[in-house]
């Protein structure tokens, strides 16, 4: 049995992560959508139209990161891109998007359920409260005053 302190959170979150993926990539692989990108757009699907840097936010990603996603979706033709208010990147679905999405939702649906089976109603309930404290958890400490170098032994 591991001890507390021996529970590496990046491992941990990022082996679930994977596992997690993989189902609902499994799950959706009829509709040649992955997970990330029906995320995305089911994200500009529920905002109509949303700004680059606040998608980046409500995912806790860079924008960097957005970047290479959204132009994969516009190049898909599922996303339409226009430049808003102070030369912000303004994101919604087109048709195709809007298409691809609603043929999507009953196998995103799907791997919902299979988790919440898999899981338990209990467990279920909590996972998202959890993954939203770890998440502004790991921003906070991000932020946090700390100094990077090696840690200081004990005499």
């Amino acid at each position: 049995m591991k001890s507390p302190s021996s529970v590496c959170a990046f491992a941990s979150l990022r082996r679930a992560n994977r596992a997690v993926g993989h189902l609902y990539d499994l799950v959706l692989a009829p509709t040649k959508l992955k997970a990330t990108q029906y995320t995305i757009l089911h994200a500009i699907a529920q905002a109509g139209e949303i700004a680059h840097c606040d998608l980046a936010r409500q995912f806790a990603a860079s924008e960097e990161t957005f970047s290479r996603r959204l132009a994969s979706a516009r190049a898909s033709g599922w996303v339409h891109m226009k430049v808003g208010k102070r030369y912000r990147r303004v994101y919604s679905l087109t048709e195709q998007g809007r298409s691809i999405l609603e043929l999507a939702m009953p196998y995103w649906e799907r791997a919902q359920e299979r988790m919440r089976r898999e899981l338990g109603d209990l467990e279920w309930a909590m996972l998202g409260d959890f993954a939203e404290r770890v998440t502004q958890s790991a921003i906070r400490a991000e932020q946090a005053p700390m100094r990077n170098g090696r840690p200081r032994t004990c005499a």
